[in-house]
């Protein structure tokens, strides 16, 4: 971008931030939550599904004051979230849910409406937000916490995580090769030959149901960081930390440089300037996948909901001042439970956040949770047993299977030990639904994410 172009389009967007006509939207999720879906959807409905039966709890669509939303420029430094590749990919047949992204991009659009409220309302025909959505992976956002950790203290804390029932025997070939490993005459070569083995590690983990916790983050999602030193970095077991080595010496320099080099500027460049956030989290896939996966999806929801706690005493508080007002957590894939668990999925998550609704721990940021599928998977309806109507869902399955069933009670609080030994959950995942590119694409209260996002900004 040419000099002049950036100054310019700096101009324009703290023009609009200074006069409330620039919102700039955060959406990150964990592995497997729906962030790319989300952001997808999220698009289409301000783009072309702007009609009241479609979002009949959007104010300023059900008001009939909404003229439509466009795309706009975007820098050309900026990495372009993938939107035509994504609804290509839903229109084909069979459809076919959008592929991940990597690393992090942005979409802007202009946002046309009539004005409700105040001189605007009177004063001008129109009036327009400017709304960029920025879509970063949640691996990165799992790395704040190793800003309060030192070197020594990951190490402990990995091995911890490492020992969980559901990642002991993945990890157990690279516990092998750090026991083997000279501490003091730890070749270069042999460096990065760990360095490969704890990526492949972490990305075995990253397939494995449960396995929520993977960090340092950029070595899942290196993006630009591709072969830097400081991403040579890997938890030597405890004892050998302890050992005050030249290799753990050498690593917690990476880790100290990580820290310093990568987690800081990420949270400067990308929190400092976000006003609303959104966190998907996919509760299903953690009750399919066992007790010790539920409880590693709580600790991880956990060190998100401290980097988005803004008080004075916050990690994020003492280093940025960062400004988002309201945070949504969205529990993904609604549609693969039938309608009446959809409460319970809410009060689930809400269990997982240890946070209720209405009473909010933040000292700045409005929170709200909800149930929700940015892309329908499913249609619900009812059969009849033993003479009664029961729930159900229709579907096709990833195998392409077309299928009709209950897939069990989503629990309105966090099941214990005992209760998953007794019962295996098991929720399918399913094809998204047939689209044409001429309708809506179909959702569950995408309506009410968009009344709590950007209800107060179009008034």
């Amino acid at each position: 971008m040419k000099l002049l172009d950036k100054i310019q389009h700096q101009g324009r967007e703290l023009t609009g931030r200074a006069l409330d006509r620039h919102l700039r939207l955060g959406v990150t999720g964990l592995s497997g939550s729906g962030k790319t879906a989300f952001i997808t959807s999220l698009v289409q409905q301000l783009t072309m599904g702007d009609q009241s039966a479609n979002l009949p709890f959007f104010d300023v669509v059900q008001s009939q004051r909404y003229l439509g939303g466009r795309l706009a420029k975007p820098p050309l430094d900026v990495p372009r979230f993938p939107l035509e590749q994504n609804l290509q990919a839903l229109q084909q047949s069979p459809p076919q849910w959008p592929a991940s992204t990597q690393g992090w991009s942005q979409l802007s659009l202009t946002l046309r409406y009539k004005a409700s409220t105040g001189l605007r309302a009177h004063l001008q025909s129109h009036s327009e937000l400017a709304l960029d959505i920025i879509d970063y992976p949640g691996e990165w956002l799992l790395d704040l916490p190793l800003l309060d950790m030192n070197y020594k203290q990951w190490c402990e804390f990995s091995w911890q995580l490492f020992s969980k029932p559901h990642r002991v025997d993945v990890a157990a070939h690279f516990n092998q090769q750090l026991a083997a490993i000279s501490l003091d005459n730890a070749t270069e070569l042999q460096l990065q030959t760990l360095t490969d083995s704890y990526k492949a590690l972490l990305q075995q983990f990253h397939q494995t149901p449960g396995a929520y916790l993977n960090q340092p983050g950029r070595l899942l999602v290196p993006g630009t960081l591709a072969g830097a030193p400081m991403l040579q970095l890997f938890p030597l077991l405890p004892h050998q930390v302890s050992a005050d080595s030249a290799l753990a010496k050498k690593l917690t320099q990476h880790y100290e440089s990580y820290c310093a080099h990568v987690i800081k500027p990420f949270y400067q460049k990308h929190f400092s300037g976000l006003d609303r956030q959104v966190i998907l989290v996919d509760c299903l896939s953690a009750l399919n996948a066992g007790y010790a996966a539920m409880t590693e999806l709580q600790q991880a929801l956990q060190f998100i909901l401290k980097s988005f706690h803004y008080g004075p005493a916050s990690l994020l508080g003492r280093l940025f001042s960062p400004s988002i007002d309201k945070v949504l957590f969205a529990a993904s894939k609604a549609d693969h439970a039938t309608p009446e668990q959809h409460k319970a999925l809410t009060l689930l998550l809400q269990q997982f956040l240890q946070q209720p609704l209405k009473h909010s721990q933040y000292q700045a940021a409005k929170t709200e949770a909800m149930a929700i599928a940015a892309i329908r998977a499913s249609s619900s309806g009812f059969v009849q047993s033993d003479g009664l109507p029961q729930p159900c869902i229709s579907g096709t399955s990833l195998e392409q299977k077309a299928v009709t069933f209950f897939p069990g009670d989503v629990p309105s609080q966090l099941p214990t030990a005992k209760m998953f030994a007794q019962h295996q959950f098991a929720f399918i995942p399913l094809r998204p639904l047939p689209w044409q590119d001429c309708k809506p694409l179909p959702h569950v209260r995408m309506d009410h994410v968009l009344q709590y996002l950007l209800g107060d900004k179009l008034r």
